[in-house]
């Protein structure tokens, strides 16, 4: 008999939790970053221009059919600490490079290599969830968020057609959130088909080691319920630290939002890119088997004509709205289940 294909979106394996991962000097040392060095974007201004594109990563696209991006705007900021083994900020430089975080995405895929690849801070304040369940970013050789859109790498993970090419990676993500009221995570280890599972809050210093680019996962709703919903938010708010207890949200000079720290929820996300062998490496440092944007097309295209998909091949399919629809529509999935303790919320119309 053969052997079943494993959804392409399933972790090498269910996430491991560590508590108390940073030392008391460490978690000083990174809120100070956080509150010195804004203003932060939100999330998705970071890394998305259209509906067309988030809906490509997320889950929402059968349940909101005619989506604005703003749809799905919730206080949720962002600032790079490293980035492709340059650090951002020297405060981390240390933390960055540390076998602290590298050893845990080793130990996950049973590698021998590794790099240290992104660092990152997510800060969110009272907030509904939006977010219907999402994965992050994969690397394929050739292929990174160095060079590609998140939509097309959210792609190219779905069809499963590009696993030849792929470079593993494991995160490290470390949450602070002290209240017990919502604000957990919930993850699908089993594939977005499958009933999730999820750790509640609170969260105090509580690192998840993960496979997060194989894995549909979501942060739940947080801080006090009624002052969860914030519609004035734009793609252009900024966020800032006002002294040591308060963080507030502007757009311009106009101030939209303020809440005190008891009530945000921050996660410090690390990712390293993992290697089997040093044959592994070397392919990967060389760039002697990569993938360009044209055979990536190229597959995908072929694979639309093999499934009966009729399509004008576009001129530019990187930019092109309608291409970008098609390619989300073949490759449609999305979790379906979600805990009773945290449903999906839904904004109004």
């Amino acid at each position: 008999m053969a052997a079943v294909k494993p959804h392409p979106l399933t972790p090498a394996a269910p996430p491991q939790v560590i508590q108390d991962f940073y030392t008391p000097q460490e978690v000083d040392t990174l809120f100070g970053v956080v509150r010195r060095d804004g203003p932060w974007r939100l999330v998705l201004a970071h890394h998305f221009a259209s509906a067309e594109e988030y809906l490509a990563v997320s889950g929402a696209k059968d349940r909101c059919p005619d989506a604005r991006l703003s749809d799905f705007t919730a206080p949720v900021f962002r600032g790079y600490l490293a980035r492709e083994g340059a650090v951002l900020h020297a405060d981390v430089h240390d933390l960055y490079f540390s076998r602290m975080l590298l050893d845990p995405v080793l130990r996950l895929h049973k590698a021998r290599y590794g790099f240290a690849h992104h660092m990152l801070f997510n800060l969110c304040g009272p907030s509904n969830s939006f977010d219907a369940g999402h994965f992050d970013s994969g690397n394929w050789r050739g292929i990174s968020s160095v060079n590609a859109p998140t939509w097309l790498m959210s792609i190219m993970a779905k069809s499963g057609l590009f696993d030849a090419w792929e470079v593993k990676s494991g995160q490290v993500i470390t949450y602070f959130y002290d209240s017990g009221l919502d604000g957990g995570f919930t993850y699908w280890p089993d594939g977005p088909e499958l009933p999730p599972r999820r750790l509640p809050a609170p969260f105090h210093n509580t690192a998840v080691v993960s496979d997060n680019s194989r894995m549909y996962h979501r942060r739940e709703a947080n801080g006090p319920r009624d002052r969860r919903d914030l519609p004035a938010l734009t793609m252009g708010s900024l966020l800032s630290a006002d002294g040591e207890d308060e963080w507030v949200v502007k757009d311009g000079d106009t101030e939209i939002a303020r809440f005190p720290h008891r009530d945000t929820r921050t996660l410090f996300h690390y990712t390293a890119l993992a290697f089997d062998d040093l044959a592994d490496v070397t392919r990967y440092l060389d760039h002697t088997d990569d993938l360009t944007f044209d055979k990536v097309f190229e597959v995908l295209m072929a694979d639309l004509r093999a499934r009966g998909v009729r399509f004008r091949e576009p001129s530019d399919p990187m930019t092109d709205r309608g291409f970008v629809a098609l390619l989300t529509d073949t490759y449609a999935m999305a979790p379906r289940v979600y805990p009773a303790e945290a449903p999906l919320d839904v904004r109004a119309a």
